[in-house]
């Protein structure tokens, strides 16, 4: 996991957003997803945004639906590939994006190590993937947005996750076959 473990969790519990609403979310290999980039999406449901796990270009990327119907896309870097396991990249980049509005493309966070030798440094990729500068800079930007449905209070650690983990959703086993079960006993 990313070495963005927070020290001591705060007592209070912080409702989560529900989890997405779709059938991969019980399966293993989606929950495996979910788990690994749970120091970035814990955080962002605490503060009432719902996030989802989903394939980009060649990366696995964090989904957060916004309150005016445009989105957030979390993502390692694209080029080059890179080996390192899903949640645990390099960089971020983060932007946002509206389905109906194409010209509505922001990047609010990059994070990814420049391969241009010639290219300016960005002052993010010093942070490279650790998640609590990317959550401070997401905070930042919607907050000026007015689309954080559960503002980060002064006194709250915006990266710290809430007290209760990122839950995942319980696995659903098909019923057994009526031949398997044993025949109920009958008592006289």
């Amino acid at each position: 996991m990313a070495t963005d473990e927070t020290t001591t969790p705060d007592p209070r519990q912080v409702p989560l957003a529900p989890l997405p609403d779709h059938r991969d979310v019980h399966t293993p290999w989606w929950q495996e997803l979910w788990r690994r980039h749970a120091h970035v999406i814990t955080p962002l449901r605490a503060r009432g945004l719902q996030c989802d796990i989903e394939f980009g270009l060649s990366t696995y990327n964090v989904r957060v639906s916004l309150p005016d119907d445009s989105y957030l896309v979390i993502s390692p870097p694209h080029d080059p590939p890179s080996e390192r396991p899903p949640g645990e990249p390099g960089g971020w980049i983060a932007t946002r994006e509206h389905p109906d509005d194409q010209t509505l493309f922001e990047v609010i966070y990059d994070s990814a190590p420049s391969n241009d030798p010639g290219a300016p440094q960005r002052p993010e990729a010093r942070h490279g993937g650790s998640a609590q500068p990317l959550i401070e800079a997401i905070d930042h930007r919607l907050a000026q947005l007015g689309l954080l449905p559960h503002p980060v209070l002064p006194h709250e650690n915006s990266h710290m996750p809430p007290a209760q983990p990122s839950p995942l959703p319980p696995r659903v086993l098909p019923p057994a076959s009526p031949k398997a079960a044993p025949p109920a006993r009958r008592t006289p």
